[in-house]
């Protein structure tokens, strides 16, 4: 397991583009994870978290601390993600390994937008 490991993290230290895509990937999942930690404010208040116009309201609200899962998100993608593009490039599939990279910028990219608009609805 260990030597797997340090196999694969030399493989993907090789590939100056590869390492820099994932260092900037686990960063950019690092930096929303303490964007939106940082944004969120204690309160007795219910906040709005949810919002879809197929429910019978438009806005659902819950506690605040439910808007930690958008935390746990950012830091999940990072580690499941990444390990997928390892995994990936370990088994030579370096350009499948390449746009499930630039994919898994692309749902962050989403997530950001989604957490800035409900964290900006729920904390007026």
């Amino acid at each position: 397991m260990k030597s797997n490991l340090l196999t694969s993290l030399k493989l993907i230290l090789a590939d100056r583009v590869m390492t820099v895509l994932l260092l900037l990937f686990i960063f950019a999942c690092a930096a929303f994870s303490v964007y939106v930690a940082l944004s969120l404010r204690p309160s007795d208040l219910q906040v709005a978290v949810h919002y879809t116009a197929f429910g019978a309201t438009s806005f659902y609200r819950e506690k605040w601390y439910y808007l930690l899962s958008f935390v746990f998100f950012g830091l999940t993608l990072a580690v499941v993600h990444s390990i997928i593009i390892v995994k990936l490039y370990v088994q030579e599939r370096r350009q499948i390994a390449l746009l499930f990279t630039c994919l898994s910028f692309l749902v962050l990219f989403i997530a950001w937008i989604i957490a800035h608009s409900i964290l900006k609805v729920a904390f007026l």
